[in-house]
Order: structure tokens, then sequence, then C-alpha cells
């Protein structure tokens, strides 16, 4: 700052300007945000320290791959597995763009709803299979299959089903 004396101008000293700019808001609260991420700061600046210290070691092992590289794709069993690789990401990308697979993306199939109920029923299936494996086929009658439609752990599976049925009429009723 420049103060205004008896017709000449004197600069104000060094301090008085550092305790001026110190003791505006401003400045305190820059300083209080610096403050409080001092160890992010100081952390950032070790990485980087560490980084550039480790400089020509990064350069060494970025050219001794350049040089791998380079030794490899003049090997023809190289080339041929690397037209082989581009071959079968080419097929994928053919396998994703038909109207097959675009369909199915377009489809319920691959809702996560599906999937689950899906792996529900194949974890049933795998259950009951089970069960039937080690207790073998039991022959049930008439009165065993009413007996069955009670059961209250029969009962959610048979709603299931009859909701089922007629959910896959409506859908069947519009194809």
């Amino acid at each position: 700052m420049v103060e205004m004396g008896k017709g000449a101008v004197v600069e104000a000293p060094i301090d008085q300007l550092l305790v001026e700019k110190l003791a505006d808001p401003q400045t305190i609260e820059k300083l209080v945000r610096l403050l409080d991420k001092l160890e992010h700061v100081t952390f950032l600046l070790d990485m980087l320290e560490n980084f550039l210290r480790r400089g020509p070691e990064i350069a060494d092992s970025i050219n001794d791959l350049v040089v791998t590289l380079r030794e490899s794709l003049s090997k023809p069993e190289y080339v041929s597995r690397f037209e082989l690789a581009f071959t079968a990401v080419r097929r994928m990308q053919e396998f994703l763009d038909s109207p097959q697979v675009q369909e199915l993306f377009k489809s319920d199939v691959l809702d996560v709803r599906s999937v689950q109920m899906l792996g529900k029923v194949s974890r049933s299936m795998i259950q009951a299979s089970t069960e039937t494996a080690q207790t073998g086929i039991k022959r049930v009658g008439l009165l065993g299959l009413m007996r069955t439609l009670g059961d209250p752990e029969v009962q959610p599976a048979l709603n299931f089903v009859l909701n089922f049925a007629r959910h896959i009429s409506k859908e069947l009723a519009d194809a």
C-alpha cells in the first residue's frame, strides 16, 4: 500500500502489508480451507515427489515394454494369435448386432426380476429333484393330492401357477 505523506510518497513496510492481507476475511477463509485440507495436500505432494523420483524407472519399464512388443509382433505365432483375437471380437460384435440379440435385449427376458425368478425356479427344481432322488417316487392318489393342495407350504406355489396360467393365456391370446 502507498501512504501519502507530506508531499512524498512512502511505501508501507512489508510487515504491515502482510498483516493487512492476513486480516482480510476472504484470506482468513481461504487459509482455514487450506489448513483443513493440508493433510491431503501433503499426501498429494508426497505422491507427486515419489512419482517424479521414479520417473526414470517408469520410463525404462515403458521402453522395455515397447521393445518386447516389437519383438513379439515379429514372431508369426503372436501375429496369428492377434488375428484370432481380432476375428473373435469381430464375430462377437456381429452376434451382438444381430436382430435376434437386439430383440432379446428389448424383451423382458433379461429384466432383473425375470432373472431372479428363474433363479428361484432353478433352485426349487434342484431341491425337488434331490428330495425325489433321496425319498424315491411315491404313489400319490386323489386323496393325497387333495390333502397336499391344502398344505400351507404348497399354497404360494399353487397361487403362482394359477396366476401364471392366467397371464400366459393372455400373452398367447395376444400373440
